[in-house]
C-alpha cells in the first residue's frame, strides 16, 4: 500500500539582505557630495584670492571667510542651506541649547585621534593669532550627528552669522534652520545679550528660534596650556558687564 505523499508548504522567501557595498552606498554618497562641495568652494576661493587686488602676506586679508561671502553670493541661498542641512543633523528636529562651559571645552586644538574641523587650513582658529595658529577640534554633542557636521565652534558661529544676515538683512526666505544649536543668554556664568545674535520677532524666527553668540575675532585670544593651544573669550560674559 502506497504511503500518502507528505504535504508541505513552501518555505517562506527569505528577505534579501543588501551586500555591504550597497549598505555603504548611501554613506559614501553623502561623503562624496560633501567632498565635492568642499572642492567647489576651495576652487572658487582660490580663484578669488588669485584675483584679489589687495593681496598681502597677512592671510587673514584673504581668508576663507572673506571669500565665503563671494561663494555665497555666487551660489543660490537655498543651495547653501541644503549643503549644511542643519535640521537633518539633529535628533527629533529640535534645536539643542549649549552652555558656555560646554562650548569652551571645544575651543582648542585636537587631542590624540580627535576629529579636526572640516574647514582644515581655512578653519577660523587659524586667524585668531598668527603666531599660534591651529585647526580647531570638531564640535560634538549628543543631539547632533557629529559625523555630518564636522566644523569647530568658531566656524559654526561664523557660518550661522553669515546665514543670519542673509535671512535678516538681505531678505532671503527659507523654511530651514540656520543654526545648529542655541546659547544661554543673560544667566550667571553664561553669555551677555550684547554678544548674541537674536532673530527679531518680525523676522523669520523659525529659521533661528534661539539666540546664538555672534562671531568676532577680537573676542578671542589664544593661550598655551600644557603645550596645547586653546582659545579664551573676552567681553562676552554676563560678568563682564556687571
Amino acid at each position: 500500500m502506497n504511503q500518502p505523499e507528505a504535504m508541505s508548504s513552501p518555505a517562506p522567501a527569505r528577505k534579501r539582505r543588501a551586500p555591504p557595498s550597497e549598505r555603504a552606498q548611501t554613506k559614501r554618497s553623502r561623503q562624496q557630495v560633501t567632498s565635492s562641495a568642499m572642492a567647489e568652494v576651495e576652487q572658487i576661493l582660490q580663484g578669488y584670492e588669485e584675483q584679489a587686488e589687495n593681496r598681502c602676506a597677512d592671510t587673514s586679508a584673504t581668508s576663507v571667510w572673506i571669500g565665503l561671502n563671494v561663494v555665497l553670493d555666487h551660489s543660490t541661498f537655498q543651495k547653501s542651506l541644503l549643503a549644511h542641512d542643519l535640521a537633518n543633523k539633529m535628533h527629533n528636529n529640535s534645536v539643542p541649547v549649549v552652555t558656555r562651559a560646554y562650548e569652551e571645552s571645544f575651543m582648542r586644538e585636537c587631542v590624540d585621534d580627535e576629529r579636526a574641523c572640516s574647514m582644515g587650513q581655512y578653519c577660523e582658529c587659524n586667524f585668531i593669532d598668527h603666531e599660534h595658529s591651529f585647526v580647531g577640534v570638531a564640535f560634538v554633542m549628543p543631539e547632533l550627528h557629529a559625523e555630518d557636521l564636522g566644523m569647530c565652534i568658531l566656524c559654526l558661529r561664523k557660518l550661522t552669522q553669515m546665514l543670519f544676515y542673509r535671512v535678516q538683512k538681505a531678505g532671503y526666505s527659507s523654511s530651514q534652520l540656520i543654526q545648529a544649536y542655541g546659547n544661554v543668554c543673560d544667566a550667571p556664568g553664561e553669555y551677555h545679550s550684547s554678544a548674541m545674535l537674536v532673530m527679531p520677532a518680525h523676522g523669520p524666527v523659525h529659521c533661528m528660534p534661539l539666540p546664538v553668540v555672534a562671531h568676532q575675532r577680537n573676542k578671542y585670544y589664544v593661550v598655551v596650556e600644557d603645550g596645547r593651544r586653546r582659545l579664551r573669550q573676552r567681553n562676552v560674559y554676563v560678568e563682564d558687564f556687571g
